[in-house]
């Protein structure tokens, strides 16, 4: 079901990363850009699960949230 599936997406630009989110993933989430939601991480500035659930997961049920910050935040440490 697409309402158990997320999307994510991190990608860098010039000056800042950039964490794409939507809270219905799965192979049919469709329009992306126009979806969903940014966080812009500006160089030399560090990601914390505070500012991944305020500006990423406030579609996303309460009780997941905790978790799915820890893995949003391992996953960017990862990919720096």
């Amino acid at each position: 079901k697409q309402e158990e599936e997320f999307y994510i997406c991190l990608h860098s630009l010039r000056y800042y990363d950039e964490i794409l989110f939507y809270h219905e993933g799965g192979v049919d989430v469709g329009d992306v850009d126009a979806k969903a939601e940014r966080l812009q991480i500006p160089t030399g500035v560090d990601l914390t699960a505070g500012m991944v659930t305020e500006k990423l997961l406030g579609k996303v049920p309460m009780g997941k949230q905790a978790n799915l910050a820890s893995f949003v935040l391992s996953l960017y440490k990862f990919y720096k």
